[in-house]
């Protein structure tokens, strides 16, 4: 824990009560962002610091209300300071979604979290969103040629760049971007699904949300990058999610191709994400979920013909 953070936090919370407390660290993630717990006599609560000059907290606001207003079990926010990127928050408490997941838990939580994916994209006001469309799909798979193949499979940026495979996943994003939109979280997987005794899940890590492809978070949740599941639980619960939709004009198997290449787009993504944490940012730990991430790749680029090409760039850099 940065002592210069823990100061800054005790003499902010000082400021907002009389009551003594202590503070320790709950939480980091994937962004520049810190959590951390504090705790009263009698209850706690979390301090969320995101640095100003890296990370704002008015999306969060933002999207906060947005899912409070859908009553989606968010966080409720009590005091902010922008200007240090404070804010103060309920506490969940310390159970993720991954730390009790098991075959025995696995259905109920789930259908949990499906139900809150449901309601996102029926009761969520999708104005002043920004659209998740060709070009920002297109910067994320940016992130997978810079820091995977660059930086971590030492590929040059001539061999990559004449190699094909920027038309190929291009190919990809066509594609994506003739899937209906609705609002999505961008996020919700294991990590950022708190479990409560009511109205579970609690939803953390919201800010970036969009609107985009209406499979993105269910393959998100199915296809975690950090937990993985047996295709029959991921097709069943895929059929559950379908019986919830209310439009008669998609059928199943449209519906998983769907799934499937939104989930392509996302683990590339995500492959990169965890190199570049890992040597830009020093938080190695995240390259222990390459080769689960890889193999979801590798499996919808040998389900589908139509991904020929791509799949043949990968084997040729024997990424796969």
């Amino acid at each position: 824990m940065s002592e210069k953070v823990k100061e800054q936090i005790s003499n902010w919370i000082k400021k907002i009560t009389t009551e003594s407390f202590e503070i320790e660290r709950a939480s980091t993630d994937a962004s520049f962002r810190e959590y951390y717990r504090i705790i009263f006599s009698e209850s706690s609560k979390i301090v969320m610091y995101a640095p100003p000059q890296k990370e704002g907290l008015r999306d969060f606001v933002k999207i906060n209300e947005k899912m409070s207003m859908a009553k989606i079990n968010v966080p409720q926010i009590y005091e902010i300071d922008e200007q240090q990127g404070l804010l103060l928050m309920t506490d969940f408490g310390k159970d993720t979604y991954l730390d009790v997941l098991n075959k025995e838990t696995v259905f109920c939580l789930y259908t949990d979290a499906i139900d809150v994916i449901h309601i996102m994209q029926t009761n969520i006001q999708s104005d002043n969103l920004k659209d998740f469309d060709k070009e920002e799909q297109n910067k994320e798979v940016q992130i997978f040629t810079e820091w995977f193949l660059g930086n971590h499979m030492k590929v040059k940026k001539d061999d990559y760049a004449s190699s094909g495979l920027s038309e190929a996943l291009e190919n990809v994003l066509d594609r994506i971007n003739t899937i209906p939109k609705s609002f999505i979280h961008r996020d919700f997987h294991s990590r950022n699904l708190m479990v409560t005794k009511s109205r579970n899940p609690g939803v953390l890590d919201f800010q970036d949300a969009m609107l985009g492809p209406i499979t993105y978070d269910l393959v998100s949740l199915l296809r975690d990058c950090y937990v993985s599941w047996e295709d029959d639980l991921i097709e069943s619960m895929c059929k559950t999610f379908i019986q919830k939709m209310d439009s008669n004009k998609i059928t199943q198997e449209e519906f998983f191709y769907w799934f499937d290449i939104t989930g392509l787009q996302r683990h590339i993504k995500a492959i990169g994400i965890f190199c570049r944490l890992n040597y830009r940012d020093n938080k190695s730990n995240y390259i222990q979920d390459i080769p689960r991430t890889m193999n979801y790749v590798k499996k919808i680029l040998d389900k589908y013909e139509e991904f020929h090409d791509l799949r043949s760039t990968f084997s040729d850099m024997r990424l796969i």
